[in-house]
C-alpha cells in the first residue's frame, strides 16, 4: 500500500468509527488496527489420556457425606427398581418360567423346546429392559426430591454463599475474562447480548473487573463480515476503555474446545479467572460479579456453573420449553447438587473457571482408535472432570440468578442439537476407563450417554412388547412344558395390575413437577406467573405436550443412536436462533418414516388383539400426527397469543430484569445494522473495506514469492463475479489486505 492509500484508509476509519481508533492499537506501519490485546503467550500442555493429571492440590480419596447420599441414592432406587419389576413380572402372561427344561426339551424335540422357550425368553428381555429403564425415570424422580428437601430447608453445607459484600472480597487485581466462542452464529443476537452483559456490568460498577472476548471461528464471509461491522460499531458507540476484543480464527481446530485452548495460550497470562459465555447467553452484573466473589473467597474450586434460565422464546415450542426450564430446573439443579456435590459438572457455558489449573490441566487431546483420531466433540463435562483429578472442586451455584440462555425454536432444531450432543456424549464414553477419573465422574459420563441410549431401550421394550402380544395370541398356548409337570400353566394377562404399575410410573414424573409448580407459586407470588389458574393450566399443558413429544424425540435419538454406533459422522453446525416458522414441506421431510411406521404398528395391533390398543395409543398417535405437532409448534403466533392469555408465562416475562429488555432492545438497533450481500459491499463500499482491510490477519511482506502469488490469486478472481467466488476464496480475500485493496480499486474502476 502507498502513502496516499494509507492515509485514505486511516481518515476512512476515523471519519466512521473515531472511538476505535482512540482506544485501540493501530500499527501504522503495517496499517493494522489490533482487535486484541498484545498477545502474552505461554504453553499450553495438553492432557494425554495413558496416564492420570497429577493432583497439583491435596483431596480426599472420598468425601463420607458424599458417600452417605450417594449410597442412600443409589438404594433408593434399586428398591424402588426391585418392586416395579417383581410388580411386571407378576402381571405378565407366562408364568411358568421356573417349569422350563430347555435343555431336556432340547434333546427330545427342538422345535418344541424353542416354541416353549420364546414367550418366556421374550419377558425375560422385557424384564431386564424395564428394570434399566425404571432405574433411570426413579434417578430422576429422587434426584428431584432431594433438590425439594434442598429448597424447602434452604440450608445446605456444601453450598458457596454468595459474599454479602462482593466488592471488599475481590482482589481488583484478579481479572476475569468473558469469553464467547461464536461460529457462524446469528450476528445480531450475538452483539445484542454481548452489549446487555456489558451494559448490565457497567452499571454494577464492576466493569473494571472485566474484559469482553468474541472468539469468532465463523467461515461465511457475509457473517464474518457483518462480525467484524458490528463489533466496530459497538466499540464505537459505547466510547470506553477498550474492553471488548475481537479474535478470528482462519484455521477451525479442535472446534468451540480449540478456539478457547487458542484464547488460553495468547491471552490467559492476563486474567485469574475466565467466564464461559455462549452465543445466546446473558448475564447480569450482579450474577458476574457474585461469580467472582465466590471464586475468591473459594480458592480450592476450579469451576463454578451458574444454572442458566431459558428466556426471550416466542413460538410455542420455545415457549413451552422456556416455561419448564423456569419452573422445574430449580428442583433439578439442587438435587444434581445435592449428590454430586464437590465433583459437580459443567455445561460448557455461563460457567466461571479458575484459569490456571484449567490450562495446566484441561486442554484436550483426542482418542486415537483402529489408528484414528476421535475428537472429543462435548468438552465439558470431560475439563469437568480433569480438573477434579487435579484436585480442584467442581460445583454447581443453584442457588445463583441473573444467568440467561435461549433454545431452539422448533423441535427440528433441538433435535439437531441433540444429535450431536448424542454423539458428544458416546464419543466421551472412551473417558469412563481412563486412569485417573474420579469414580462419580465416570458415573456421570455413563447417565450422559444414556440419556440417548435410554430413548432405543424404550424403543426396543416397545418392539419386544409387540412381539409377545403377537406370541401371546397366534402360538398355541403349551400348559404343560415337560414331560413330568403336574400342573398346567395358564398364560394370562392381568390389565387390572398393568393399569396400576402404569399409573405409579406417570405419578413418579408428575409429583415432581407439581411440587416444583407449588415452589414457584410460593415463592414468586401468583401474579408472577400469570395467576394460579393460568399457572396450573400450563403445567397441565406442558405435561401433556411432553407426553405428545416424548415418542417423537424416542425414536429421533434412537436413529442418532444406531447412527453414532456405526461411525456415522455428524456437522458440528451453530443451531438456527431465529423464529422462522417451519414449512409444511420441511415437517414431512423429517417425519414421513414416523407416520409410516405410526400407521403400520397401529394396523398390526388392532389386528392382533384390539383390546390392547390402549396400550400402545399413546406412543404410536404421537408419531402419526408429529408433522402437525412440529409445525404448529414452531409458530410464534400461537405462542404469542397464550403469552396473551397468561398461558406458559414465567417471571423474567413479568418483570423482566435490564439485562433482558436490554437484550431486545439492542437486538432491534443491531438486526437494523445487518448488511445483506455483506462481501460485496466489502469490496464496494470504501468505508467497510478499509476497515475489513484493517483487520485483516495476513501480514506477509510483500517480496517477490508473495507478490506473484498475490498476483496469480488476484487475476483468478477479478475475472469472476463476486456471487460466483467460493466462499474459501472469499474469506481469503478478507485475510489479506493487499488483494481486498487491490479488488475494490479495481471493481470501483470498473464501475466507474
Amino acid at each position: 500500500m502507498n502513502n496516499n492509500a494509507d492515509q485514505s484508509m486511516l481518515h476512512s476509519i476515523s471519519s466512521r468509527w473515531p472511538n476505535l481508533i482512540k482506544h485501540y492499537t493501530l500499527n501504522i506501519i503495517q496499517n493494522k488496527l489490533y482487535s486484541a490485546p498484545p498477545i502474552s503467550r505461554q504453553s499450553i500442555a495438553p492432557h494425554y489420556w495413558n496416564k492420570a493429571n497429577k493432583p497439583t492440590r491435596k483431596i480426599p480419596s472420598f468425601s463420607i457425606i458424599a458417600t452417605i447420599r450417594r449410597f442412600i441414592l443409589l438404594a433408593l432406587i434399586l428398591v424402588q427398581t426391585f418392586f416395579a419389576t417383581t410388580y411386571l413380572a407378576s402381571l405378565l402372561p407366562y408364568q411358568g418360567f421356573d417349569e422350563l427344561r430347555i435343555l431336556q426339551d432340547w434333546q427330545i424335540n427342538p422345535t418344541l423346546a424353542m416354541q416353549n422357550a420364546l414367550p418366556y425368553l421374550l419377558q425375560f428381555v422385557i424384564l431386564i429392559l424395564f428394570a434399566v429403564l425404571f432405574a433411570w425415570i426413579s434417578t430422576g424422580f429422587w434426584t428431584a426430591l432431594m433438590g425439594i428437601r434442598v429448597i424447602l430447608f434452604k440450608h445446605e453445607r456444601y453450598t458457596i454463599d454468595i459474599p454479602s459484600d462482593k466488592v471488599t472480597s475481590i482482589d481488583p487485581e484478579h481479572r476475569t475474562a468473558l469469553v464467547m466462542p461464536i461460529c457462524n452464529e446469528d450476528v445480531a443476537r450475538v452483539f445484542a447480548g454481548l452489549k446487555a452483559t456489558w451494559q448490565s456490568l457497567k452499571q454494577s460498577g464492576q466493569l473494571s473487573l472485566c474484559d469482553f472476548y468474541i472468539l469468532s471461528d465463523t467461515n461465511s464471509a457475509d457473517k464474518y463480515a457483518n462480525e467484524l461491522k458490528l463489533w466496530a460499531d459497538l466499540v464505537d458507540e459505547l466510547g470506553d476503555a477498550p474492553s471488548i476484543f475481537y479474535r478470528h480464527r482462519e484455521r477451525r481446530v479442535k472446534r468451540k474446545s480449540g478456539n478457547i485452548d487458542d484464547f488460553c495460550r495468547r491471552f490467559g497470562n492476563k486474567y485469574q479467572y475466565m467466564i464461559i459465555l455462549d452465543a445466546d447467553s446473558v448475564m447480569t452484573g450482579e450474577c458476574i460479579t457474585n461469580m467472582i466473589a465466590m471464586m475468591e473467597q473459594s480458592p480450592n474450586v476450579g469451576i463454578i456453573q451458574a444454572p442458566p434460565k431459558t428466556i426471550r422464546m416466542r413460538t410455542l415450542y420455545g415457549r413451552i420449553q422456556q416455561f419448564a426450564n423456569q419452573t422445574y430446573s430449580d428442583i433439578f439443579c439442587s438435587g444434581v447438587h445435592y449428590w454430586q456435590l464437590r465433583e459437580a459438572q459443567y455445561w460448557g457455558h455461563n460457567a466461571i473457571i479458575r484459569l490456571k489449573p484449567f490450562i495446566d490441566n484441561c486442554i484436550l487431546t483426542p482418542f486415537h482408535k483402529r489408528r484414528k483420531s476421535v475428537h472429543i466433540m462435548s468438552h465439558d463435562l470431560v475439563e469437568a472432570a480433569l480438573m477434579k483429578q487435579a484436585g480442584w472442586h467442581v460445583m454447581i451455584a443453584y442457588n445463583l440468578e441473573g444467568s440467561y440462555e435461549e433454545v431452539p425454536a422448533n423441535i427440528i432444531e433441538d433435535l439437531k442439537r441433540d444429535n450431536r450432543w448424542c454423539m458428544g456424549n458416546l464419543i466421551n464414553l472412551n473417558v469412563i476407563f481412563k486412569p485417573g477419573i474420579r469414580f462419580i465422574h465416570r458415573i456421570m459420563f455413563a447417565t450422559s450417554a444414556m440419556a440417548y441410549l435410554s430413548s432405543l431401550l424404550w424403543l426396543i421394550f416397545l418392539l419386544c412388547s409387540t412381539l409377545l402380544l403377537l406370541v401371546f395370541n397366534n402360538y398355541q398356548p403349551q400348559y404343560f412344558l415337560h414331560p413330568n409337570q403336574l400342573y398346567p400353566i395358564w398364560p394370562r394377562w392381568n390389565e387390572m395390575l398393568a393399569m396400576q404399575l402404569l399409573l405409579a410410573t406417570f405419578t413418579l414424573l408428575l409429583i415432581p413437577k407439581i411440587i416444583a409448580g407449588l415452589i414457584v407459586l410460593v415463592k414468586q407470588g401468583p401474579k408472577s406467573v400469570g395467576g394460579i389458574f393460568a399457572f396450573m393450566l400450563s403445567i397441565i399443558l406442558e405435561i401433556l405436550f411432553s407426553m405428545i413429544l416424548a415418542p417423537v424425540k424416542m425414536f429421533f435419538h434412537s436413529k442418532f443412536v444406531i447412527k453414532a454406533l456405526f461411525g456415522s459422522k455428524v456437522q458440528w453446525r451453530s443451531p438456527a436462533r431465529s423464529d422462522d416458522a417451519l414449512t409444511w414441506r420441511e415437517t414431512f421431510y423429517s417425519c414421513w418414516p414416523l407416520m409410516l411406521l405410526g400407521i403400520v404398528w397401529l394396523y398390526a395391533v388392532i389386528k392382533l388383539d384390539p383390546q390392547f390398543t390402549t396400550w400402545f395409543i399413546a406412543i404410536l398417535i404421537p408419531l402419526i400426527i408429529s408433522p402437525l405437532v412440529i409445525k404448529l409448534s414452531s409458530l410464534s403466533s400461537i405462542g404469542l397469543v397464550l403469552k396473551r392469555w397468561n398461558i406458559f408465562l414465567t417471571k423474567e416475562e413479568t418483570s423482566p430484569n435490564a439485562a433482558i429488555t436490554d437484550t431486545d432492545r439492542n437486538l432491534d438497533k443491531m438486526s437494523q445494522r445487518i448488511i445483506h450481500d455483506a462481501f460485496k459491499q466489502v469490496i464496494e463500499q470504501e468505508d467497510l473495506n478499509h476497515l475489513v482491510c484493517a483487520l485483516s490477519t495476513r501480514r506477509h511482506l510483500n517480496n517477490a514469492k508473495q507478490k506473484q502469488y498475490r498476483e496469480a490469486f488476484f487475476q483468478r478472481i477479478s475475472n469472476q463475479q463476486l456471487s460466483d467466488i467460493d466462499e474459501p476464496s472469499k474469506l481469503q480475500i478478507m485475510a489479506d489486505p493487499i488483494v481486498l485493496l487491490k479488488l475494490h480499486h479495481d471493481k470501483i474502476s470498473h464501475k466507474s
